[in-house]
């Protein structure tokens, strides 16, 4: 096979190029001898050499020895490495890991580092009444305790000692003086009594309001004077129906002309009274026209 003369087109693709090559001569009219890839080829093995070493000295100062202080030098390496600047040998990086083991972190890895502090338990949230009742199934307003006291007066059948001191309290009352159904329960709560146990305490009693309503007009007559109409008034300003009132009061066997003088001389003991002064004031306590002309001519007018 015939070899091309250098100054002949070469071959490509089955055809000579249409460019010859061209030499620059020298002095002695010898052309310059041709540029080999030698030295790219002993410069490349070097920069993979190079980097080999880098990866081992990476290698080693994050394995090597378990130190926290290798991560500093392999990013010292590697930014080394990123801009072309000397980078130390293993060997050297070794000797400072050991040389300084126990080195603290900078300030900056401490700052990174976040604070972990304890939790303070938060205290759960109570249960208002409302949920309490909602979800236990009991009517509001009511606790465990009020419900085992229940169920206990229930079982056992007696009333609550509240309510038990209000009758004993109300029984106490009538037996040194009379007292109107509305008129108790009043007192048992100036006592100190619930409206609730005042009222279930005096309707516990079995009490004739008829014959309390006639006791009280006994008293009423005890101590003062009245008209029969005056004193069924009184009555009722006590709270006994209308209806005892006047029963109680027709009942009694009471001299009214006699309550007319009592009640006159009464009216001279506190006040100046003419005959006829004397006798429109008892008509107008009640008594009649003839009761107060009686009661006023018993007193020497």
């Amino acid at each position: 096979m015939s070899q091309i003369p250098p100054n002949q087109p070469g071959p490509h693709n089955g055809q000579y190029d249409s460019q010859t090559q061209q030499f620059h001569h020298n002095g002695n009219g010898q052309a310059p001898p041709r540029k080999t890839g030698k030295k790219k080829w002993a410069l490349g093995c070097l920069g993979l050499l190079v980097l080999v070493i880098l990866l081992f000295a990476g290698c080693a100062a994050l394995f090597g020895g378990g130190n926290d202080d290798a991560a500093p030098v392999s990013n010292e390496t590697s930014s080394a490495t990123a801009t072309g600047n000397p980078v130390e040998t293993p060997s050297a990086t070794s000797e400072a890991a050991t040389e300084s083991p126990t080195e603290a972190p900078g300030p900056a890895v401490a700052e990174e580092a976040p604070s972990e502090e304890p939790a303070e338990p938060t205290e759960a949230p109570q249960p208002t009444p409302e949920e309490s009742a909602v979800a236990s199934d009991q009517p509001l307003g009511d606790t465990g305790a009020d419900s085992a006291e229940t169920e206990q007066d229930e079982d056992s059948g007696s009333t609550p000692l509240s309510q038990q001191n209000a009758v004993d309290k109300a029984e106490s009352y009538l037996q040194y003086s009379a007292f109107s159904r509305t008129g108790l329960i009043e007192q048992l709560e100036f006592e100190g009594f619930s409206p609730e146990d005042a009222t279930l305490a005096v309707d516990s009693l079995d009490v004739d309001y008829g014959e309390q309503a006639k006791k009280k007009a006994e008293d009423y007559i005890d101590y003062s004077a009245f008209s029969r109409s005056g004193l069924i008034e009184q009555l009722e300003f006590e709270d006994f129906s209308p209806e005892d009132s006047a029963a109680a009061v027709d009942s009694l066997s009471i001299d009214y002309n006699e309550q007319a003088a009592k009640k006159a001389q009464e009216y001279l003991d506190s006040s100046s009274f003419s005959r006829s002064g004397l006798i429109d004031q008892l008509v107008f306590e009640g008594f009649t026209q003839e009761q107060a002309t009686y009661g006023a001519g018993q007193t020497g007018l």
